[in-house]
């Protein structure tokens, strides 16, 4: 029975952890622009998807890490799997029209 507690009180730590760990409000906001476009226009091309990480200023880098976070946006707006995915390879598409750095101010 010890065993049981520990085990839950390490998993309620981990996902505890990984969710402030998710929750860049700079990158969700992207993510959810991103699902925003998508849900308008369903045939958004790559330059479209990638003007949204330049608008937030989402480097090269970060914009693997954005993408995970499209994948919900797009089943929230009601997409099915298939086409959620199909819309994926567009958005991983558009890393490659994001800039590796911006120029600091």
């Amino acid at each position: 029975m010890k065993f049981l507690f520990i085990a839950v009180f390490i998993a309620l730590v981990f996902l505890a952890f990984r969710s402030v760990r998710n929750t860049d409000p700079a990158k969700q906001s992207c993510a959810n622009d991103i699902g925003q476009l998508i849900r308008k226009d369903r045939n958004a091309t790559p330059e479209d998807i990638a003007q949204v990480f330049v608008r937030h200023k989402i480097t090269r880098p970060d914009s693997s890490k954005v993408g995970r976070l499209v994948m919900p946006q797009l089943m929230r707006i009601g997409l099915e799997a298939e086409e959620a995915m199909m819309i994926m390879h567009q958005v991983r598409a558009a890393y490659n029209f994001v800039p590796e750095s911006y120029p600091a101010r």
